[in-house]
């Protein structure tokens, strides 16, 4: 991969990076914990449990993927970035645009 190619994609995975940092680190009123002993009634704690669980499942998913942006970060570094980890063939450029993170070409995706 040609050493500009790079560059913009090491720019697009750090500021997709800052981002996935930004969204963990607001809403965490979302996520605290739903007092039981609190005078909401019922029906509103339910809503309240399911908001939670949502906001977990939606917080984990973004840890996941900062994890890949971060390893995809240091595999720029280590000159491996747009190498497939399973084949290790290149990664086509359409899909390091659509999924910078990637560590898959598609064959081995799927």
């Amino acid at each position: 991969m040609k050493e500009d190619e790079l560059n913009r994609f090491r720019q697009n995975l750090e500021t997709l990076a800052e981002e996935l940092e930004n969204s963990l680190n607001s809403g965490k009123d979302l996520t605290a914990v739903v007092s039981l002993d609190d005078p909401i009634g019922r029906l509103s704690r339910v809503d309240a449990l399911q908001s939670q669980e949502i906001s977990l499942g939606l917080k984990a998913s973004i840890r996941r993927r900062l994890e890949m942006v971060r390893r995809a970060l240091d595999s720029i570094s280590k000159g491996t970035y747009g190498v497939c980890v399973a084949c290790k063939e290149p990664i086509a450029e359409a899909r390091l645009e659509a999924i910078p993170e990637t560590p898959l070409c598609v064959e081995c995706s799927a």
